[in-house]
């Protein structure tokens, strides 16, 4: 199976991820919050990791097509 066919089931976006695109999780015992803790409820660990993800919008889509634009370039190498 081509990964193509892979891609969009990992690019989803989760469940834990709150309205705002905020993501917090125990990087101990991997433990999920929703709002901002100084250590984990579960472990103890400071350790906590917090995701931010960007809204889609065709802004970021513009972008993304122009950084990674393969068109073939016609013109000729300079060096030959």
């Amino acid at each position: 199976m081509p990964i193509e066919n892979l891609l969009p089931e990992f690019l989803q976006r989760s469940e834990e991820v709150d309205e705002e695109g905020v993501l917090r999780e125990c990087r101990h015992c991997g433990s999920k919050f929703d709002e901002p803790v100084d250590h984990c409820r579960v472990c103890g660990s400071t350790e906590i990791a917090t995701y931010e993800f960007v809204a889609d919008s065709e802004d970021a889509d513009e972008e993304t097509d122009a950084e990674f634009d393969e068109t073939p370039n016609d013109e000729t190498d300079p060096r030959s």
